[in-house]
């Protein structure tokens, strides 16, 4: 175990889903985000909600208030809301970076809202909905990956908000990145729940959705989240149950979400 330096990430795009067996379109992708006048809240709404994320992993009334920055240093591949991304350039733990959404909207460079607490703890979770098909959920939610412990804190040379915690000890799978000036950091106990399962959909069950979402805590509540017992599920037993049940159960308020398409080629 050595110390390490984790980084959160986002970038905000859609995709749609046209049926369970066919890719999802990147044009109707970068309709989603063209128009200059919505805000990143409201692209980001528009992405899962044309992907169905919302209502099948968010509730309807999910606002995004942190942007999630979320890339694949071994494979370069980044997260866009939508977009695809092979099986094999997913295969480790990814870097990501967080800014709070202004609503007014300048991102990156923007100011957290009244609901960003600077002493608020998050949770890092990835999700798939889509297990072991979306047209056959039998195994969903399935859980990927659960990192807890995670904090804000802002660094006084790019005045941009960065969420960021120091690792003592975490596994190996984990990217390294020592981007943050010592004097920006401070203590956080930062924990793997769930180590990172690599999304590696079965053969012959199309497009997967695999679904990063940020949780926060209240930021008077020292609560470490409970381990769910199985990944498939969530370890509720109940075809459907996923990160909404157990978040509400951990007292967890989703603020952030991304994701992208992966399919096993085979048919």
């Amino acid at each position: 175990m050595r110390m390490r330096s984790f980084h959160i990430a986002l970038f905000a795009v859609s995709a749609s889903l046209q049926s369970v067996i066919t890719a999802p379109v990147w044009d109707e992708v970068q309709q989603v985000v063209s128009g200059e006048q919505a805000s990143t809240g409201s692209r980001i709404r528009s992405a899962l909600r044309k992907a169905e994320v919302i209502p099948n992993v968010l509730d309807d009334d999910f606002e995004p208030l942190i942007s999630l920055n979320i890339t694949y240093p071994k494979s370069g591949k980044a997260v866009e809301l939508g977009n695809t991304i092979t099986p094999k350039a997913v295969s480790s733990a990814p870097d990501l970076i967080a800014h709070p959404i202004d609503q007014g909207d300048t991102w990156p460079r923007s100011r957290p809202t009244k609901t960003i607490r600077s002493n608020a703890t998050y949770t890092l979770v990835l999700t798939d909905p889509d297990a072991t098909s979306r047209s056959d959920p039998a195994m969903a939610e399935m859980c990927h990956w659960i990192v807890t412990g995670l904090q804000f804190n802002a660094s006084s040379e790019d005045q941009v908000m960065s969420l960021h915690a120091d690792v003592t000890a975490i596994l190996d799978n984990l990217r390294v990145r020592e981007a943050i000036p010592e004097k920006t950091r401070h203590s956080s106990s930062v924990k793997e729940l769930m180590s990172y399962y690599p999304p590696a959909p079965p053969p012959k069950t199309a497009y997967h959705r695999y679904v990063f979402v940020l949780l926060a805590s209240k930021p008077v509540v020292e609560h470490v989240p409970e381990k769910p017992q199985k990944r498939a599920h969530w370890g509720y037993g109940k075809v459907g149950k996923g990160v909404r049940d157990w978040a509400s159960d951990n007292g967890l308020t989703p603020v952030g979400a991304n994701f992208f398409y992966a399919e096993d080629k085979t048919q």
